[in-house]
């Protein structure tokens, strides 16, 4: 295995030595990375050109060197004593010597960027280096995943709130980010930030009547009730003698003030002070918690926006040193019953707003953060949500399991190892149909199974399997038997494992099991090049036994909606004479 990587600086040595992959062959252009340098450090690397090593600078473009799935041996050696190396999570020592070290490397299936530190007791060196997919191309089907499944989840979790549901879908200038309510916030900041400034300027007010006691001679208002008590009072005047009566020196006078202590002004500051509280979590936030992310690509992205949201929580803080809100007293989020709410073009449209940003996804509990995530976790996450995507293109999702509601926050659990249901139904026919995510099928006759995802069609007893596989085979022995690149021989094998496998309990007899309920099983894998995958051999296999594979990737997604297409024609063969719906 050639020396990928040597860099030598003050007091140390660095030599990174491993398999250089050849790239997947849909990768038309060849990717370009670089190597950055912080600290007094000579680097050189290899050339797969030349199959030498050659000398690089800070950010210069170099060709790959890192992918995921490969091991990687590193060598460091001392030339001063206090030289200490600091290696990516996941790094395995396998030697260390007073002038050496020997450790294994392995990114597993994390992409990225990662650091490699050199520090002696007067210095301090990082390399960053970038990690590659080695089944996908990162620049672009990586971003296009986890974008997606951003700009996905935010519409599942938005449908479930009816009232804000209009609002959920991205604007066509909106650039989905890593953080679900980042990407609300950054989209919709420019619009909450004008209308809260415009209801600052011009406060909803009500009227408030308050009693005073003024000199009778000066009062203006006071109502003939307030005057009546005081005539047949002993109030202590001077008795008027024409009238025969009393008048008080001083008299209760009813004066009508503005106010600003509404309860459309109390909802409005606290939905005001909600989002500054969550700007400030999320500026404060150095990791999303997600057990599945790369924890230092993180650190990396939430240092990155803080600056954005320090420049948000300032704007918040101008308007909340608005005067007016000095005289509303603070309250909780409890929407009030008030007309305001619904006539006032400003308070209205302020509402909606924030009831969408404050419905983000939160960032505790059984949450889908979409952070720098291991690339096959995220495949099966995007294969979840394009097929509900797909699905819903037929049928409208009536009931789902994956978005709860609470107040304004909204929760998205789509747990690893934890089934999530979605049951769509067909209106004008009422057929159902359910898709089941990470569904584990107990109690079998042999072993229990658990594929990704799972449709269930309204028997209850037929089933059809897409397994989302982060696995592509494409040396020359393969393309040559199989006619190209696609899902690997052991995916397909485990697919007629789950048709073999997978059974039911027998309605009649009891102890006994009812086999063949699973119809089908495809292994999705990724690949784009479609047309050229419909002459592979695991591509005609699934119109002649229904086991084979599919590529799935953002801008591949034909081959499995005609598949899904077939199945339903097939399942619900009263839909085709019935006008089908779209649910968006």
């Amino acid at each position: 295995m050639p020396t990928l990587l040597l860099a030598e600086g003050a007091g140390w040595r660095i030599e990174i030595i491993g398999k250089l992959p050849d790239l997947p062959p849909f990768i038309t252009a060849t990717p370009q990375t670089a190597i950055v340098i912080e600290g007094l450090v000579t680097l050189e690397v290899f050339d797969r050109a030349t199959g030498i090593l050659r000398p690089v600078t800070s950010g210069a473009a170099i060709e790959p060197l890192f992918f995921e799935a490969v091991a990687y041996d590193i060598h460091f050696e001392r030339l001063d004593l206090s030289a200490k190396l600091a290696l990516p999570v996941g790094a395995e020592v396998r030697r260390v010597r007073a002038d050496s070290e020997h450790h294994i490397l392995n990114f597993g299936n994390n992409v990225g960027f990662a650091d490699v530190v050199a520090s002696t007791a007067t210095s301090r060196a990082r390399l960053q280096i970038e990690v590659f997919s080695r089944k996908a191309d990162f620049r672009t089907d990586y971003v296009a995943m986890r974008d997606e499944v951003s700009g996905m989840l935010r519409n599942l979790a938005m449908a479930a709130n009816a009232r804000t549901y209009g609002l959920a879908a991205p604007a066509k200038e909106h650039n989905p980010t890593l953080v679900e309510w980042l990407a609300l916030i950054e989209s919709h900041f420019g619009d909450f930030f004008k209308l809260a400034n415009a209801i600052a300027r011009n406060p909803h007010s009500g009227l408030v009547k308050k009693s005073t006691l003024v000199a009778t001679e000066r009062a203006r208002r006071v109502t003939r009730q307030t005057l009546g008590r005081a005539l047949r009072r002993d109030n202590g005047g001077a008795v008027i003698p024409s009238l025969g009566v009393a008048l008080p020196r001083k008299i209760s006078e009813s004066v009508s003030s503005i106010t600003f202590d509404t309860s459309a002004n109390r909802y409005y500051k606290a939905l005001i002070k909600e989002t500054y509280r969550n700007i400030r979590t999320l500026s404060r936030t150095d990791a999303s918690g997600d057990e599945d992310a790369n924890h230092s690509a993180e650190a990396k992205f939430f240092e990155s926006i803080r600056p954005r949201l320090k420049a948000m929580e300032r704007q918040v803080e101008v308007i909340l040193r608005a005067p007016f809100l000095g005289q509303v007293a603070d309250a909780d989020l409890a929407r009030p019953d008030s007309m305001v709410l619904h006539k006032h073009p400003l308070y209205s449209r302020f509402d909606k707003l924030c009831r969408l940003l404050n419905g983000g996804l939160s960032f505790a509990g059984d949450i889908v953060p979409i952070g720098m995530k291991e690339t096959s976790l995220l495949y099966e996450y995007w294969c979840f949500l394009k097929i509900v995507s797909l699905l819903r293109a037929r049928f409208d999702l009536a009931e789902q399991s994956v978005v709860s509601y609470k107040r304004l926050r909204m929760t998205v659990a789509l747990k690893k190892g934890k089934q999530s249901a979605m049951r769509f139904v067909h209106k004008p026919t009422g057929a159902d149909m359910f898709l089941v995510y990470n569904r584990l099928f107990t109690k079998l006759p042999t072993i229990a199974q658990q594929p990704d995802n799972v449709i269930q069609f309204a028997s209850a007893e037929r089933f059809y399997i897409f397994d989302a596989k982060y696995r592509i085979q494409f040396d020359s022995d393969y393309v040559k038997q199989y006619g190209g690149p696609g899902p690997t021989t052991d995916d397909v094998n485990t697919m007629h494992r789950y048709r073999d496998a997978i059974a039911i309990p027998h309605p009649m007899k009891t102890g006994a099991w009812k086999a063949g309920s699973v119809i089908g099983a495809v292994a999705l894998f990724p690949y784009t090049d479609e047309a050229a995958y419909r002459s592979h051999k695991f591509f005609n296999s699934i119109k002649q036994v229904e086991i084979g594979g599919l590529p799935f990737l953002p801008g591949a997604t034909t081959l499995v909606a005609e598949k899904i297409s077939a199945i339903l024609d097939c399942e619900y063969p009263e839909l085709a004479a019935t006008p089908t719906e779209s649910s968006s």
